[in-house]
């Protein structure tokens, strides 16, 4: 029964060993203890503000250009004389812009070409000089076409103004067809220029203005 003896003692000198050792590690309770009487020394750092973003430059760099446009016939004549007075000389470039357009406003076929030639007289008398009576044979044939336009909402808005010229028999309809109409590049603006160029897009609300490459001089 030795073996037996010997056993028991290295079972109660294995036991003695954990406890010895267990008793000299750290107690983490304590140590949570410890840190929380540290608190009056934790800082709260606040979050880096994000950097600021680039401002917009307000004037194009070099090589950029600003295209305005597109003006149908109706549109061309003020858009032109409002870009005189920005004095740009040989910097403006005017040329046509062939688009797709959706929507237009008619007068319907009348019964007969004298009844369409009354009809545009009266529109002359009115001030509306921006027509084209259709005299080609098909189911448009009389009409007369009071102009093209790429969103409905352009439509409605030329057909706004034929309504205070007193023209009541005009219509909206869709028409899909390619038609040409004028836009402008400007070379090089100055901030001054750029500006101006901005407040004359607010005042023509189907206007479209942004910057792109300038095409070889």
């Amino acid at each position: 029964m030795k073996w037996m003896f010997f056993v028991l003692l290295a079972a109660n000198l294995g036991l003695a060993a954990v406890t010895y050792v267990r008793e000299r590690l750290p107690d983490p309770d304590a140590q949570l203890v410890r840190q929380q009487m540290n608190a009056d020394q934790i800082r709260i750092v606040a979050p880096r503000p994000a950097p600021a973003p680039a401002p917009v430059a307000a004037v194009p760099g070099p090589g950029v250009c600003l295209l305005w446009g597109n003006f149908a016939a109706a549109d061309l004549p003020g858009a032109q004389a409002a870009l005189e007075v920005l004095a740009l000389g040989e910097r403006v470039r005017r040329f046509g812009v062939t688009v797709s357009t959706s929507y237009w406003i008619y007068i319907p076929p009348l019964k007969s070409k004298p009844d369409m030639e009354r009809k545009a007289n009266e529109l002359k008398d009115r001030g509306v000089t921006d027509y084209s009576p259709i005299l080609e044979s098909g189911r448009w044939r009389y009409a007369i076409s009071l102009g093209a336009f790429r969103t409905e909402e352009e439509a409605k808005t030329r057909l706004v103004m034929l309504r205070r010229k007193g023209v009541r028999s005009a219509q909206i309809g869709e028409r899909e067809q390619g038609t040409t109409q004028t836009a402008f590049l400007v070379r090089d603006p100055t901030a001054a220029q750029s500006a101006q160029l901005v407040n004359l897009k607010a005042e023509y609300s189907g206007s479209d203005l942004r910057a792109v490459d300038c095409p070889p001089s």
